[in-house]
């Protein structure tokens, strides 16, 4: 058994899921979730439709706003009640101060973030389809502007309760789990890309919750049901959690998968909804809420994110908002999301 196994195991013991649920969250700490890696400044422009190449399409909207995987998950915990902090960096540009800015507006710390000289922060250019909501993303920073893992103190991060990354760099969030694991610190992980490195983090992960193309791009299963369980076993056993937009969640549980709907609505922005997904889960879990709750009230948090334009702008504030929102949405009913349905698999020999 690895090492990172045992450690979960003893953590979290079975309980007819892969892992007690809520966690066993530490008491006491300065800050409720601690958060490393992306932030970014978002020019979001609406169009009628996506053009065809060479095409000019004249734009209906254009908001620029802070945005980054885990600077907006952050945004939306503190926004729901619980302390947060980041640690990543940004150039000593007008888009870094204004990044800084609005984390700070939001109650995020942001005392730990490094400023790099003549640096280019984070940007990121998106087109929203006005008739979907579903956007197109081009985005570029400048090279050597995350934080390496000598420039993260281990003691800053065990300040939290739970940590989140996104793992922009995955040696840096690597090093920064390690040091939250030590703390006794739950470990959730949002990842979209295969990078170099990303394999020793999986088994520090608890909580894994990826967007709907990982799995394949990191087992090479195309079956999603197969690539999810694939993964839970690269992971040494964490809660896999495959996002899947309008159709919800799947969660590999007790050695099958079982999708959670999403909830029916018209979407105006996809844009940072699986950010939002991130912290409204790790919300849940500072609450003690459990998986099932967990799971669908990040797709509630998620969805009415999704009503407004921007990826920050429709995050709600609320918890009453929230309740009714559940109370008065219906989910969407549709039979296996992705063709994925419940199923569980025969026990190994």
């Amino acid at each position: 058994m690895r090492d990172g196994q045992r450690d979960r195991q003893e953590r979290f013991p079975a309980s007819g899921a892969p892992r007690a649920f809520p966690p066993r969250i530490p008491a006491n700490r300065a800050w409720d979730v601690i958060g490393l890696g992306a932030n970014a400044a978002d020019h979001l422009v609406s169009i009628p439709h996506h053009p065809h190449p060479g095409e000019k399409v004249r734009f209906t909207s254009y908001r620029a706003q802070g945005g980054g995987q885990a600077a907006t998950a952050l945004v939306t915990v503190s926004r729901l009640g619980y302390r947060a902090r980041y640690f990543g960096a940004v150039g000593d540009d007008a888009d870094g101060e204004a990044n800084l800015a609005g984390l700070r507006e939001e109650g995020v710390d942001v005392s730990g973030v490094i400023v790099r000289p003549g640096a280019l922060t984070q940007r990121a250019f998106i087109l929203v389809d006005g008739a979907s909501g579903e956007r197109t993303i081009v985005w570029g920073r400048s090279e050597g502007l995350i934080p390496a893992p000598e420039e993260i103190d281990p003691a800053a991060i065990a300040a939290g309760r739970l940590f989140h990354t996104d793992a922009q760099e995955p040696r840096t969030a690597t090093h920064a789990a390690r040091a939250a694991r030590a703390a006794g610190m739950p470990v959730l992980a949002d990842l979209e890309h295969t990078r170099p490195g990303i394999e020793e983090l999986l088994p520090l992960v608890d909580f894994l919750i990826v967007d709907e193309r990982f799995p394949e791009r990191l087992t090479g299963a195309r079956d999603l049901e197969r690539a999810a369980a694939l993964l839970e076993e690269r992971a040494a056993g964490a809660l896999v959690v495959v996002t899947l937009g309008a159709r919800g969640a799947l969660a590999r549980i007790d050695g099958g998968t079982r999708v959670f709907p999403a909830y029916a609505i018209d979407a105006v922005d996809t844009t940072g909804a699986g950010d939002v997904f991130h912290g409204a889960f790790a919300v849940a879990c500072l609450d003690g809420m459990d998986l099932a709750g967990a799971l669908d009230f990040a797709n509630a948090v998620a969805a009415m994110k999704c009503l407004a334009a921007g990826g920050r702008t429709g995050i709600p504030r609320e918890r009453a908002a929230i309740a009714a929102f559940q109370r008065e949405t219906p989910h969407r009913r549709q039979p296996h999301p992705g063709g994925c349905r419940e199923r569980r698999q025969p026990p190994r020999a």
